[in-house]
């Protein structure tokens, strides 16, 4: 993992869950059916955290 990836994640780790769900729910249908690196590891944390879709 780069260190930009490094960086991102661990700003996606800091979030709270309010945020990780606000950017979810903001994103378009074409970003969450085609998901962004940055989306993807928003995603991959609401998992670890079982946060529902």
């Amino acid at each position: 993992m780069s260190n930009v990836e490094q960086d991102r994640a661990a700003q996606v780790s800091a979030m709270s869950d309010e945020q990780l769900i606000a950017i979810w729910q903001s994103a378009t249908d074409e970003e969450t059916e085609n998901l962004s690196p940055w989306l993807a590891m928003v995603v991959e944390e609401m998992g670890r955290r079982k946060i529902a879709l």
